[in-house]
Parts: C-alpha cells; structure tokens; sequence
C-alpha cells in the first residue's frame, strides 16, 4: 500500500478532477470567522460601510466626514481595497403597496400618490431603481492573519463610528455570501434574498 505524502502546513491541497470544474474558476478556498481565504494564502476581511449622503450635510460636517474616513484609511497598514458595487432592487412589491395605499386615499394624497408611484414606475423603466454598496477589503498573511483582521477591524469601526452618521459594519460568514453572490450573480441579486 502506497502512504500518501503529508501535505505542508499552510500549503494548498491537490483538488480533484471533479472539484477542479466547481472550484478552479473562483479565487476562494474557504471562508470561515468572517474571513476569505484565498489559495494564494491571502485571508480577506472587510467592513460594509453604509453610503449617506454628503450634499445632506453642513460644509463642516462633509469636511469631518471626509477628513475622518481619510485619517481611517491612513491608518491601514495593510493592502485594502475600496469595492462599490451596485444592486438592483425589486420595487414591485413597493410598488403594490403604494398602488393599494393610493386606492385607499382621498383628495389631495390620492394625488400625490399617484404622481409618486408614477415617478417610480419611471426610475425602474429607465433602471435608475439600484442601490449603490461599499466594502472596504483588507489583506493580511501569515498564521495570526485572521486575529490581527478581527482586532484592528474592531479597532477601524470604531474610529468610523465617530464620524457623524457614518456606519460600518464588519463583514460575517452571511455578509460574505452576500457580497459573493452580488458579485457572482448580478443580474439574480434582485430577486433572490
């Protein structure tokens, strides 16, 4: 009987033939305590940051904002990676309910609910209906990679908190899947939870 060779710690298992045609194509090996693992030895975590709107905001506090997120940034000792990526979103239920509340009003909010759900109606027409989503993604290697990613993401949340009306969010296991299937499956991603 012929013993197979350990495989090196660290070092990427052969895959099969079989797992070669499911796996080959992505650059994921595993994902696990809110980390990507990559086949390069690359362990990926991330925040979500909500997007809010400068132009809502006093020139004094968009300068803050701005300022804050760079003096985050900055601070980065590890490769990062800013990802925008958009979503559609299905309004038809959205739509529905206004279609209803609409039917229900009288006088004047019948009217101006009407004009809204016209105006809907429009932006998803002309594909205006998507939401805009932030990631910032940092790279680390090395055995400790994952606890040093938990650490100072605790850390970069906490100074974002600070900036007034920013919100960040570290990326979970569900998050991840979320953001792989954005990625992967754009077009689905509207009507699929």
């Amino acid at each position: 009987m012929k013993r197979m060779a350990k495989p090196k710690k660290g070092a990427v298992p052969e895959l099969t033939p079989a797992q070669k045609t499911a796996q080959s194509w992505l650059p994921i090996q595993d994902l696990h305590e809110g980390c990507l693992f990559r086949p390069d030895g690359g362990v990926v975590a991330g925040i979500q940051i909500s997007p809010f709107s400068l132009a809502l905001k006093s020139e004094r506090e968009r300068t803050q904002a701005i300022q804050g997120f760079q003096a985050a940034l900055s601070g980065l000792t590890v490769p990062w990676q800013l990802l925008s990526l958009y979503r559609p979103v299905d309004l038809d239920s959205y739509l529905a309910s206004l279609d209803t509340a609409t039917d229900a009003a009288t006088g004047t909010r019948r009217r101006v609910l009407g004009d809204y759900a016209r105006w809907v109606r429009q932006q998803v027409q002309t594909g205006d209906s998507v939401e805009r989503r932030y990631y910032l993604l940092m790279t680390r290697t090395g055995k400790d990679a994952v606890a040093e990613h938990q650490q100072s993401l605790r850390g970069l949340t906490d100074d974002l908190a600070r900036i007034r009306g920013f919100r960040a969010d570290v990326l979970t296991d569900a998050a991840w899947r979320e953001l792989l299937f954005l990625m992967f499956h754009a077009g689905q991603a509207a009507v699929e939870s």
